[in-house]
């Protein structure tokens, strides 16, 4: 299956008054759209270094297009939450497919990563200061 990461904003009019990067060009939306398996994954760990560099530090990550998570894909999720928060940033999973999330509570990453059901519950949580699990 084709792999892509599209990219947006995140809304502001949903995140005024929030954490650092919250309504301010440093919160982003990245869309995982197929598989992110081994050859999806480098492409999603260079969209996700190139936001970081770029002065992201809250990066939304939704995976609700996502068919298939491996090892690899996880491995990327893992490392970009440990770039975003070497630069005082966060990483927020949206995970509505009970497929995916299966993943992710097999490997215990629901201890690490809140798990929500849609970018506006995880821009809420931001907002709310519950970005951290």
């Amino acid at each position: 299956m084709k792999f892509d990461v599209h990219r947006r904003d995140l809304d502001p009019s949903r995140a005024s008054g929030g954490p650092v990067g919250i309504g301010d060009p440093g919160g982003v939306v990245l869309t995982v759209l197929g598989d992110l398996d081994m050859a999806g994954a480098p492409g999603l760990r260079q969209v996700v270094v190139t936001e970081v560099a770029g002065g992201a530090r809250l990066v939304v990550l939704d995976l609700t297009a996502v068919d298939f998570v491996d090892s690899a894909g996880l491995g990327v999720v893992v490392g970009a939450l440990r770039r975003l928060r070497a630069h005082d940033g966060d990483l927020l999973v949206v995970c509505p497919e009970p497929r995916i999330r299966r993943v992710f509570e097999m490997c215990d990453l629901d201890r690490v990563f809140t798990l929500h059901g849609d970018v506006d519950a995880a821009a809420v949580a931001a907002m709310d200061g519950r970005a951290l699990a």
